[in-house]
């Protein structure tokens, strides 16, 4: 896919390179909404035998459907029409090239470079081009962030990677099923005969009950060390785009957490050994990441 046009404004490109993280209303449109639903209710329906007008009693089929155990509500649907309509939405993909320009390094320079011009926070003249193509190196004081080892690239041009989905059902009813679930469980379990011996048999624990779906524990989706590692990479995605299918703009009715800014200091955190002393007084690293998918930002 190729873009020539330019759908975020100005303002917007400084949300993501201030807070890396940006948040764009409509992109899609009322009917494309819609379609999106129903097409997600009939996957549901036909590949798990979940009817989303009763989750209380066909809910249980989502299991079928996680490989992450229900955390986060991830779902492993990938290619059904309805979500690649959604995946290859030409605004989307031009909203990712334009971040791809302003955010990444894309004509090979090096971390040196930036390094060098965001020490000239004194208004001195410098001949150090910054990441945008111009010689105005001194508009940021930090631009670092924008560096990675994959080299010159094509800010126009992408692949699409195409991921699960998350569809979290009310906790009340993921509580109840997995309630359910655990009491069938544990009156199908064979009962152990009385023996005329004098022996004792220790209890066994009741199996405690487990929502089907729960939060996703906070986690990096890369490996802090290997962050600017190539090792063994044929792939670098550093931009994640969530399309939401509802607002969610009320308490408790999920949503996505992120720190914004971080990404402008987390190069220094991982060489301080991912420790926060200076800022909590905590001088306890936080734990390793599982994920080695690497993902900058």
């Amino acid at each position: 896919m190729t873009t020539e046009t330019s759908p975020l404004t100005p303002q917007q490109i400084d949300t993501y390179l201030r807070d890396g993280i940006l948040v764009v209303d409509n992109l899609l449109s009322r009917e494309e909404i819609i379609e999106a639903h129903q097409g997600l209710a009939q996957t549901l329906k036909d590949d798990y035998g979940v009817d989303v007008h009763d989750l209380e009693g066909t809910g249980h089929g989502l299991i079928e459907a996680s490989s992450t155990n229900g955390a986060g509500g991830v779902l492993d649907i990938f290619y059904p029409d309805w979500k690649m309509k959604i995946t290859t939405n030409e605004t989307l993909f031009r909203m990712t090239c334009q971040l791809w320009k302003e955010a990444y390094c894309h004509t090979g320079e090096s971390l040196e470079d930036l390094t060098n011009a965001s020490s000239e926070v004194d208004g001195s003249k410098t001949t150090v081009e910054n990441c945008d193509g111009d010689d105005s190196a001194n508009k940021r004081k930090d631009d670092s962030f924008k560096w990675h080892p994959f080299g010159a690239f094509d800010h126009d041009k992408g692949y699409t990677f195409i991921d699960r989905i998350g569809y979290r059902i009310p906790t009340k009813i993921a509580e109840s099923i997995g309630k359910q679930l655990t009491m069938t469980k544990d009156m199908s379990q064979p009962t152990q005969a009385p023996s005329n011996a004098k022996k004792i048999t220790p209890k066994k624990k009741k199996p405690k009950s487990r929502a089907i779906q729960r939060s996703l524990t906070p986690h990096f989706d890369c490996c802090p060390e290997k962050y600017h590692d190539t090792t063994n990479k044929n792939k670098w995605r550093p931009i994640q785009c969530f399309v939401s299918l509802t607002d969610n703009l009320q308490p408790n009715t999920g949503g996505f957490e992120a720190v914004p800014g971080f990404h402008r200091e987390f190069r220094s955190w991982v060489d301080d050994g991912r420790r926060f002393g200076r800022l909590s007084g905590d001088d306890e690293p936080l734990p390793e990441s599982k994920s080695q998918t690497p993902h900058p930002q």
